[in-house]
């Protein structure tokens, strides 16, 4: 199989997905192609290294995250079919979809309240102990040395733990924005894959893979198209 031929028919498998991502995807393989024809194969063995195009256009598939992967799947087998569902199923689906996004908001939402109480009972400490020290000053006017005393205890010792809160709570804040974070990134996880930090296997010949990897500006290029422009686009 030659090289126009190997990516003509992997457009064609790929036909269920955005036709910006076919062309991303065909890019990548071409390129792949190209680095093995480079090494000294020749096409026909550079096009077997790579595989077959339905291993490749599976794997394909199989990357994307749940959803868009449904929806490509049910599209691949007859848009009709896909476009059957969607209405048919409608009355189920967006209530569902509108109860998950209420729940996942929620969720962020007490998350960073919890955060907002910590750092509120500081501010109440430090304003607390503020007006005890303005008492005290009060104190030095009337000459109560008792009273000035006790004030300039409670004073400093409000702002003490004023500080000490707001130490706690600068700490949870920072716990909160990563598991806020992590939350969000669980909740989208059946419509986004994050690839930021990770290596991505294609199938290759003789059962082995084709590997690309974040840290290498060439092969991120190719590898970010296999979510991204799926989640966008495809719902």
């Amino acid at each position: 199989m030659t090289r126009e031929e190997f990516l003509e028919r992997l457009g064609d498998l790929l036909a269920c997905l955005p036709a910006e991502q076919i062309e991303e995807s065909k890019a990548f393989y071409n390129e792949a192609i190209a680095d093995r024809m480079e090494d000294g194969m020749s096409e026909e063995e550079a096009v077997a290294a790579i595989g077959s195009p339905g291993a490749v256009a599976e794997a394909i598939l199989d990357d994307l995250p749940a959803v868009p992967r449904a929806i490509a799947r049910t599209k691949r087998k007859s848009p009709t079919l896909l476009w059957i569902l969607t209405i048919v199923g409608s009355p189920v689906w967006v209530p569902l979809l509108l109860v998950f996004a209420a729940i996942a908001i929620t969720v962020y939402l007490c998350i960073w309240i919890l955060a907002l109480c910590v750092w509120i009972i500081a501010l109440a400490l430090g304003i607390s102990g503020i007006a005890a020290l303005a008492l005290f000053i009060c104190g030095i006017a009337v000459g109560n040395i008792p009273y000035m005393l006790a004030m300039l205890g409670v004073g400093l010792g409000l702002i003490g733990a004023a500080l000490f809160v707001s130490a706690g709570a600068l700490a949870v804040s920072k716990q909160i924005a990563r598991i806020s974070t992590l939350w969000m990134k669980k909740a989208l996880s059946p419509f986004h894959k994050d690839r930021g930090n990770g290596t991505t296997t294609r199938p290759g010949g003789n059962g082995g893979f084709l590997a690309t990897s974040s840290s290498n500006n060439d092969d991120a290029a190719g590898s970010e198209h296999f979510s991204a422009v799926a989640t966008a686009d495809l719902n």
